[in-house]
């Protein structure tokens, strides 16, 4: 055996590769070549350096995914959405109590006398809306939740409020009262829309993260045609199979 054979089959043997020669052949020539024998020591140093080398510096991306997670712009000290909510909320069950023990004005100069049914159903439409205000308040997350009903109700109020004010029914006494309601669906709406920007537990923050980010799990994308993830065995296990 040379040593250019002796040389590539030690090679070979340190990469864990098949070294093509007898083991035997191989050993009683390095026993025999003190040039070989060296080599093989210089070379098993080279590899053990490449292997334990430590790995090249890579982008921090610490801010990229902070400002991905927190939301843009400084957040006020001040909840001002959540505290408008609670005083809307408060007017609400104030407007109740009115309704429940005083005589309420109309636009023509009479009155509506409390105990009527009339003001028994404003009571119950006020109290109801009172609740969903305070609902919100305690669960700003959720406050989508609510706008369907408190967009309705309040729209259908004001169209009705504007044709009554237009035919002298009803006084800006009485239109007032509508001023909570209409506050509390605001402040619900801007929750609401801020809920939206806010990530929820367990989400996607980024839409550029693979699907199954930190998960253990190459996504889909990342999955090579030729890589054994797709439940097929590289040609050397099957070979060894």
């Amino acid at each position: 055996m040379d040593c250019a054979t002796a040389r590539e089959a030690v090679s070979a043997a340190l990469d864990g590769e098949d070294t093509g020669v007898a083991q035997e052949a191989l050993d009683e020539h390095l026993a025999s070549c003190a040039d070989c024998t060296a080599w093989q020591h210089e070379a098993a140093v080279v590899t053990r350096l490449t292997r334990i080398d430590t790995a090249g510096e890579r982008a921090d991306v610490t801010a990229e995914v902070l400002e991905r997670l927190v939301p843009r712009g400084r957040p006020s000290p001040v909840d001002w959405p959540r505290w408008l909510l609670g005083f809307a909320a408060v007017s609400q069950f104030s407007l109740v109590v009115s309704q429940l023990f005083l005589p309420q004005p109309l636009g023509d100069g009479s009155t509506v006398a409390p105990g009527s049914h009339m003001e028994h159903e404003a009571v119950a439409f006020n109290f109801a809306v009172g609740i969903a205000l305070l609902w919100v308040l305690s669960r700003p997350g959720r406050a989508g939740s609510q706008l369907p009903v408190l967009f309705s109700f309040a729209g259908v109020l004001v169209v009705l409020s504007i044709m009554d004010f237009a035919r002298g029914d009803v006084g800006w006494y009485r239109l007032a009262g509508h001023v909570p309601l209409v506050l509390g669906v605001l402040c619900t709406a801007l929750l609401a829309q801020r809920a939206r920007r806010l990530p929820g537990p367990g989400s996607r923050v980024a839409a550029g993260l693979p699907e199954k980010a930190g998960t253990g799990e190459p996504s889909r994308d990342e999955v090579s045609p030729g890589s054994p993830t797709r439940r097929n065995r590289p040609p050397a296990a099957r070979h060894a199979a």
